[in-house]
């Protein structure tokens, strides 16, 4: 059975992955144990060469404080805290090397460089003490006290030290050079190793390789055969059933599965035909859905900017004869100026309505694009009273109910230019239509969460079906066209979509019998502005 040809051969295969890890595991061991030791080695050379030197420059400094009496201390002190630093780092490669010994001569040449070691401490903690300076004033004469000290230096317990050093250095060298043969043939070892299992692996997937396709390449032509014809929509072909069992059982579920797809594709025809006149049909309907739309969308459009075009060219006209004559002096000045005012104010008002209209003809996403900035809400009060002023008629009186208490640090995030515009459109629409009584009055509180600002006026008063409409566009209810036949009906659509923008809220309500008021909700914050405004 291929099965159990397909399982011995992935056993050896991994047999042969084991054998290759083993070995790889091994070689990396050993070379990285010849690496430690000749890097202690070379290190433990490496720190007698720094010994030996600073050794001479202390040797040099001593020569020159007894010729001046005024060498630099400070020197001698850096000199001895960094050869007691070389002598422990010897000290502490001496107990490393211990553990990399491999022969009873390895322990022999780490034991006698430790006694090396152990007899240069105690000659460095001598030195120390008999170059202090007040250890070097009991020696009256200076012939003496430079024998006495450079005798310390030479000699210590009868030993040379300095052929006792050398003589170190000499055996370290050896040692790093024997350390470093060992490195290299343990490296050469593993390249030999691994070429040899590598070589052997390799050729073996290859047997095995040639092995189970000669097994498979019958059966699977066979397949190939089959999945070509069933490419073409020969759904009809069967493959003969023979061979190893899981190939045999193999073919008879492939020719089951032409069987249950023949079936399955005549009758997917049959719902597909359905689906595609279906499809044709709505997509039909919806193209000239489309069609209609895109054509009310750009007549929409075109309507507003003609109509916008049509009345900015006699309110412009208007606008510059009433300049003109505000200039003039061959009148009466006051008539004059009475007269060209109101003329003034009336094409501004028009310029305003004009402005809206653009507005809307560039499409909901402008009123939707706005660039909040952080702005404390006392600085809001203030900019939100002085802009109501702003566009007050003459005639017109702005009360403010009495102040509350705004949390100084909170602060909201507002288009300035863009809330002007909502605090322009309700301050016009409150004047408009409260031509009897010309009080508005301004009220601006705030809780924990919320700033409201409410404008009040006197005016005509809200009928009760005409609330839920007050913020289509275009929708203007009786009473107002009666008392403003030119309105345009655009204004509070306008500021509803400025104000929902910056996630707050705008209402109308009914106040009383006469006069509506107008609520805007602002969410507030507090804390740094900064931290929020980033989040």
């Amino acid at each position: 059975m291929y099965q159990r040809k397909l399982i011995v051969s992935l056993c050896i295969l991994l047999a042969v992955v084991l054998l290759q890890s083993g070995i790889s595991f091994w070689a990396h061991q050993n070379s990285e144990f010849h690496t430690e030791r000749n890097r202690i080695a070379n290190q433990k050379l490496a720190e007698f060469f720094a010994l030996r030197a600073d050794k001479q420059r202390l040797k040099v400094w001593l020569a020159e404080y007894l010729l001046t009496e005024n060498a630099n201390t400070d020197f001698r002190d850096t000199l001895s805290s960094r050869m007691q630093q070389q002598l422990k780092n010897l000290d502490q490669l001496a107990i490393r090397d211990q553990l990399y010994s491999t022969s009873e001569a390895d322990l022999q040449h780490t034991m006698a460089q430790v006694k090396v070691i152990s007899l240069l401490q105690s000659n460095l903690q001598t030195l120390e003490r008999a170059l202090k300076t007040r250890e070097i004033a009991l020696y009256r004469d200076d012939a003496e006290r430079w024998r006495i000290l450079i005798a310390l230096f030479d000699t210590f317990q009868d030993t040379d030290l300095a052929e006792l050093l050398q003589q170190a250095i000499l055996q370290q060298k050896q040692r790093a050079e024997l350390t470093e043969r060992d490195a290299l043939n343990a490296l050469s070892v593993v390249k030999w190793a691994l070429a040899v299992i590598s070589i052997i692996a390799i050729l073996l997937t290859l047997w095995l390789a040639i092995y189970l396709s000669r097994a498979l390449s019958a059966p699977l032509q066979h397949l190939l055969s089959g999945t070509k014809q069933l490419q073409q929509g020969n759904f009809a072909h069967r493959i003969a059933e023979h061979g190893s069992a899981e190939f045999a059982e193999l073919a008879r579920q492939f020719n089951l599965m032409s069987g249950y797809i023949f079936a399955y594709a005549e009758q997917e025809k049959k719902n597909q035909q359905a689906i595609e006149q279906r499809v044709q049909a709505r997509t039909s309907e919806l193209q000239n859905a489309l069609t209609q739309l895109h054509h009310a969308e750009q007549r929409q459009k075109q309507l507003l900017t003609d109509i916008s075009h049509e009345l900015r060219t006699p309110a412009t006209s208007i606008q510059g004869e009433a300049e003109i004559s505000l200039r003039g002096k061959d009148k009466d000045i006051t008539e004059y100026k009475d007269a060209f005012a109101r003329i003034l104010a009336a094409s501004n008002q028009l310029n305003r309505r004009i402005d809206d209209l653009l507005f809307l003809a560039r499409g909901e996403e402008c009123l939707l694009q706005v660039n909040l900035k952080p702005i404390l809400l006392n600085d809001f009060s203030q900019m939100a009273i002085d802009t109501v002023q702003h566009y007050l008629a003459k005639g017109f009186v702005l009360e403010q109910s009495p102040a509350t208490a705004l949390p100084s640090e909170h602060w909201l995030l507002l288009d300035t230019e863009k809330f002007a515009a909502v605090l322009r459109i309700i301050t016009d629409n409150a004047q408009h239509y409260s031509s009897q009584h010309k009080c508005l009055r301004l009220t601006i509180s705030a809780d924990q969460s919320e700033l409201q600002l409410q404008l009040t006026d006197q005016g005509i008063g809200l009928q009760p079906e005409d609330i839920p409409q007050l913020f289509q566009r275009h929708y203007r209810g009786t009473a107002a066209r009666l008392v403003r036949p030119d309105g345009l009906g655009v204004g509070l659509c306008i500021a509803r979509a400025i104000i929902e923008a910056h996630d707050g809220t705008i209402s109308l309500t009914a106040n009383g019998s006469a006069g509506c008021t107008v609520t805007i909700c602002l969410p507030h914050f507090s804390g740094n502005e900064d931290e929020n405004t980033d989040h």
